[in-house]
């Protein structure tokens, strides 16, 4: 256990290298600050609880947890090529596994703290100190799952792919932007509806916004919905999430365990 708490202090030290903490930070506050300015605007016509679930489901969960999650879960190994530091961290004298294991859990836990705060933050911004009735505390138990979910899946592409990042953000802003929205069945080969399942002021807002044509492709998106009547059950959520993060996660350590790899430089 000694040996694995080092493992996991030493990938916490990666992941807190200075330049991704002025990255956290500055997601940390975005959503504070774009929702301060909104509130500003709206002046006397400002909706606290309306403002907030757009902000939290477009920017925090749409946003700032993918972008997070791409960045920490593919840099998990793409960190160790890039600093030529993968030939010394698999000569070490433990198990594979456990290696990757231990940096994956220092990704989940910035990933899972970064969006939590900004989330908070967030809902002081919209509400101040009187957050009885914000959706506050059902967001708050569900971006573990979502970044547990998310940086697994970027870890096994991480694992299995030479540009990891490329696909991971097509895979967020591209395939997670659309597929909750498809018709039939679709929507349960996406992480996003499933968190938008376990928090549904996420998937009404999604919704509403579509309703509205805001945006080039509002009109699209709106005949998507409308053609989309397949809803997930929450208890198939609950489900779905853990095992997406299992099975992607023990791919991961399967293939980090019986693969090769080398540092960028000198890979052919």
């Amino acid at each position: 256990m000694t040996a694995d708490f080092r493992l996991f202090l030493n990938a916490l030290k990666d992941v807190l290298s200075s330049r991704r903490i002025f990255v956290a930070l500055f997601l940390m506050v975005l959503p504070a600050i774009i929702g301060l300015i909104w509130k500003s605007a709206a002046g006397e016509r400002f909706e606290a609880l309306e403002s907030y679930n757009t902000l939290a489901a477009g920017l925090v969960f749409g946003f700032i947890l993918t972008i997070l999650s791409v960045i920490y879960g593919t840099g998990v190994l793409s960190q160790e090529l890039e600093g030529r530091t993968i030939v010394y961290l698999l000569t070490r004298p433990i198990p594979r596994w456990r290696i990757l294991l231990a940096k994956y859990l220092g990704a989940w836990l910035a990933i899972t703290v970064t969006v939590s705060i900004s989330e908070v933050l967030l809902a002081l911004a919209m509400f101040g100190t009187k957050l009885s009735g914000v959706p506050l505390m059902s967001d708050i138990k569900i971006i573990p799952l979502g970044a547990a979910a998310y940086g697994a899946l970027f870890l096994l592409l991480a694992t299995l792919l030479s540009k990891p990042l490329s696909y991971g953000l097509l895979f967020a802003f591209g395939w997670e932007s659309w597929v909750p929205s498809l018709p039939g069945g679709f929507s349960r080969w996406s992480i996003m509806a499933y968190l938008r399942t376990l928090a549904p002021h996420l998937q009404e807002t999604a919704e509403s916004t579509t309703e509205t044509g805001g945006g080039g492709g509002g009109d699209i998106s709106e005949i998507l919905m409308a053609f989309n009547p397949v809803s997930i059950p929450p208890i198939t959520a609950w489900f779905a999430i853990p095992i997406i993060t299992l099975v992607c996660l023990g791919l991961s350590l399967y293939f980090f365990s019986v693969r090769e790899y080398s540092p960028k430089e000198e890979a052919s």
